[in-house]
This record gives structure tokens, C-alpha cells and sequence, in this order.
């Protein structure tokens, strides 16, 4: 694997970014996530308010606020489509393999450079991150960003530092802004890490954290003062509860496991490059032992390359593992690093037939999953768009719905022309006007008739099979007399 020109690198790069981008990227929004942050940034652009975040169902789904101005721009240039929607996200994977394979080539060679891009961007889990537009594919750029100026700061080719300085201090910016504590987590436990030794605390002090720091959480602290003046301090309450305590103590949506659950993931998630992990965890005993050799003086050469991997697979991967809540992306940005380690024991390995069938098993699952997969995938997700198409065309747009709080469909409300009007409970049904329409599943509606509720059928009930949790809601539409 040698590409000998630039342009057959350029070439490379595209052929993947289009892969990402073009193969049914117009597919409905996914239920969750997705469509809340489209929704998030909907709402910004037609309100003028781009500091609240409110729509229908998506109050879980807050973050600050940098991936929904990015959408919210997207729309605006673009359209508000799909496809707008998920022009950035599969560009932020793209430009996260090219940065790869530069931290793999700075580190090491051209040639583990090129095989670790080709990694990352054939493994199963990672380049489907660039056809979903959530908040992940934009912060693990801004990781692997800091990660990559980190590479060039403390293993430097010339004097010149200052621009690096820059972008190291420009990926904290974007990161804190994206998802708040997970870039200070993974950038400044590294640069920690690296205080402690001696060889490496003087390239750290570069960065001048003393006064740098508090300039990159400037933009991150105002967005976060107007949304605490916008609402009275309770977007920023819970933020901080549920982002920062709740994950750190409890599952978030039932998502947990215990420590060696990320592990076990990546054996699946790197398939079929997972082959060489073995590899790659028996060479991590090697670094681990050449540090406790530095630190016992049974050597005097400090493992620079060794502390500077081992630290960013600690925070980027292990932190994780003892967390109570466990979500795959939690660990997005140690996948460069594995991936540079696969690519080294690859390119290290003597079977060269066994490494041409890697590679070739790796771009035919690469290209069946995007071109024959991906559109089964995606059938799965058409019934809110289907049938919030229908009451569009059936109902007049004017007519807002009531419906419950715990049906919990983003994606129906971003297809919905109509408003909705999300009730927390069921006693709520009670408060509101005579000739008001609801959004009600069929034995609901059975119950309340019981107990006295008056209401006339407006549309029969339609299933929606709600794929992330397996399951099939029937909602109809009632007018109250």
C-alpha cells in the first residue's frame, strides 16, 4: 500500500468523503438524536434564538450549541433537507482519517500513515458516524485536532511551534463548545500527563495554559451566561446534572455495562481489522513496561512515544471504561489512535497474503455496507416521515396537536407541519380547550373514553415502528367536543 503522488491521496480522500456523503444520505432522520438536533437547529433559524434550544421531545438531547449553528448554517445555504443536514457530519470523518494518517506519518512513516487512514476508514463503526448527523463526528475532529497539534508540539521537525500553539488552543474552543468536559478531558489529561516528565514538560509549557485556558472557555462561558439569563439558570442546571453527574454516577437511557465493555467492542466495531488488536494490546504491554523501566532507573531514556500513546488511550478509552453509562461514541476518540497501532502491527506483519486479504475483505464490507446495507437500514425509518406526511395533507397546517410527553419522536415533530403541544401527563388531557386535536394511542384513547372523555375520530391509528427500541406505537388523531 504505497501511493505514490499527492493527487492519488486527493483521490483516495474523495472517493471516501462521497462514499459517506452520497450513498442515501437523503434517507429519513433517525428517531432520536438526529432528529432532535435538526429540530434544535430549525427552530434557531426561523426564531432568530440561537441560544435556546426547544422542540418537541428533544429536552435529553441539549449540548452546546457549536454542531447546531454549524446545521442551522447548512440549512440556510443548502435547504433544510437530509442531505444538507449530513454534509458536515461525513466531511468531520473524512478530515478526522486525514488527520490520522498525518499523526501516523509524523510518528512513524508514510506507509503506516497510509494503512491507518485506510483503517479508520474501513472499519465497521467509525465511517458511519459521518452519515448520522450528530454531535460525535464534529467532536472527535476537534479531539483528534488537539491530539494532532499535541503530536506536532511535543515530537517537533522544526522550532516553529507557535502555529501548532494556535491550533491546539482553536480544537478546545470548538470542542467545549460541542460537547463541553470531554475535550478537557482528553487534551488536558494528556498535557497532564505529560507535566510529569521531565523531557516533555517544557514542550507542554509551550502551550501556556495559565493564560491560554481561560481565553478558550470565553466562548463556551457567554454562550452559557445568555442561555442562563434566557432561562433563568435551568438549562444550565440540568446540563450539569445530566451531563456531567448523572453520567459519571448512572446509565444514561439504560446504556451501561461494566469495565472491559469497550474492549469487547472494538474486537466488532474495527471488524475485520480487529484481526491484528492482539497485536496492538501485546505491544501496549511493551510501552507499559518501558515506562516502569524509565521510572525504576533501569533506563534513562524517556519513553516519550510511549507516555504520549498510552496517555491518549487512557483518556480517550480507559476514563470511559469505569463510567457506569456506556454509549460507543463515548470512546470515538481513541479510534485514531487504535487505528495507527493496527496499521503499525499491519505493516510489521510477514504474512502478505493474509494482509492482502484484510485489505480486501475490509473494502468490499466497506462498499456492501454503504451501497446494499445501508438502504435496508433505512427503510427501517420511514414511518414517521410517511405518516406525518399524511396528516399534513389531511389536516389543515393551522391545527396544533396535543399529544403525551413519553411517545418521544423527534423525528415525527420535524416532519409535522403542524405544532405540537407536548403534555407531561396524562391529568394534563383535562386543561385543554374543547375542539383541540390530540395524538393518542388507541388504548389511551379507550381508557379516557371511559372515564368520561368526548371526542370524535379524526384519523385512524397508524403504526410507527420506533427502531431504537424495538418497538411499534400506534397513534391516531382525536378532536375533543
Amino acid at each position: 500500500m504505497n501511493f505514490k503522488t499527492p493527487l492519488q491521496k486527493v483521490i483516495l480522500f474523495s472517493i471516501f468523503y462521497f462514499l459517506f456523503l452520497l450513498s442515501f444520505n437523503n434517507s429519513p432522520l433517525y428517531d432520536q438524536d438526529e432528529a432532535a438536533y435538526a429540530g434544535f437547529a430549525r427552530q434557531m433559524l426561523e426564531s432568530h434564538d440561537f441560544i435556546l434550544q426547544d422542540f418537541p421531545f428533544s429536552e435529553p438531547h441539549k449540548k452546546p450549541p457549536l454542531h447546531m449553528w454549524i446545521s442551522a448554517a447548512s440549512f440556510y445555504i443548502f435547504g433544510t433537507t437530509e442531505f444538507s443536514l449530513r454534509i458536515l457530519p461525513a466531511l468531520w470523518i473524512v478530515f478526522t482519517c486525514i488527520l490520522t494518517y498525518l499523526i501516523a506519518k509524523h510518528l512513524f512513516n508514510e506507509k503506516i500513515g497510509e494503512t491507518s487512514y485506510l483503517v479508520l476508514a474501513t472499519s465497521l463503526y467509525f465511517p458511519l458516524n459521518g452519515k448520522i448527523a450528530l454531535v460525535d463526528a464534529l467532536l472527535t475532529f476537534t479531539l483528534t485536532l488537539g491530539f494532532f497539534a499535541l503530536t506536532k508540539i511535543i515530537f517537533p521537525t522544526n522550532l516553529n511551534t507557535k502555529k501548532w500553539v494556535a491550533v491546539f488552543w482553536l480544537s478546545v474552543v470548538l470542542g467545549s463548545l460541542t460537547k463541553g468536559p470531554p475535550i478537557f478531558i482528553y487534551l488536558g489529561g494528556i498535557a497532564f500527563v505529560c507535566l510529569c516528565f521531565k523531557q516533555t514538560r517544557y514542550l507542554i509549557l509551550v502551550l501556556k495554559p495559565w493564560f491560554f485556558l481561560p481565553l478558550s472557555v470565553i466562548p463556551l462561558l457567554l454562550w452559557g451566561y445568555f442561555a442562563w439569563i434566557k432561562t433563568n439558570g435551568e438549562m444550565i442546571r440540568w446540563m450539569v446534572d445530566w451531563y456531567v453527574l448523572r453520567r459519571a454516577t448512572d446509565p444514561v437511557f439504560g446504556q451501561s455495562g461494566p469495565p472491559g465493555t469497550y474492549l469487547l467492542l472494538f474486537f466488532v466495531t474495527f471488524f475485520p481489522w480487529s484481526s491484528y488488536l492482539p497485536s496492538v494490546f501485546k505491544n501496549l504491554f511493551t510501552y507499559i513496561k518501558d515506562i516502569k523501566d524509565f521510572l525504576f532507573k533501569k533506563t534513562h531514556t524517556t519513553p516519550v512515544l510511549q507516555i504520549f500513546v498510552l496517555s491518549g488511550l487512557f483518556f480517550g478509552w480507559i476514563f470511559y471504561e469505569f463510567l457506569l453509562s456506556k454509549l460507543p461514541s463515548y470512546v470515538l476518540a481513541s479510534y485514531p489512535i487504535l487505528a495507527i497501532l493496527i496499521a503499525k502491527s499491519y505493516s510489521e506483519s510477514k504474512s502478505e497474503n493474509f494482509k492482502k486479504w484484510i485489505l480486501a475483505v475490509a473494502l468490499i464490507f466497506t462498499f456492501s455496507i454503504h451501497v446494499f446495507l445501508a438502504p435496508f437500514l433505512n427503510s427501517m425509518r420511514t414511518d414517521t416521515k410517511r405518516v406525518a406526511e399524511r396528516w399534513n395533507l389531511s389536516i389543515p397546517n393551522s391545527v396544533p396537536f396535543y399529544v403525551l410527553k413519553n411517545y418521544a419522536l423527534p423525528s415525527l415533530a420535524f416532519y409535522s407541519r403542524h405544532k405540537l403541544l407536548v403534555l407531561d401527563s396524562i391529568q394534563d388531557f383535562k386543561n385543554i380547550p374543547n375542539g383541540s386535536y390530540i395524538l393518542i394511542d388507541p388504548d389511551l384513547f379507550l381508557v379516557l373514553t371511559s372515564f368520561g372523555l368526548e371526542a370524535e375520530t379524526i384519523e385512524n391509528p397508524l403504526p410507527i415502528f420506533a427502531y431504537d427500541r424495538n418497538k411499534t406505537l400506534e397513534l391516531m388523531i382525536i378532536r375533543t367536543k
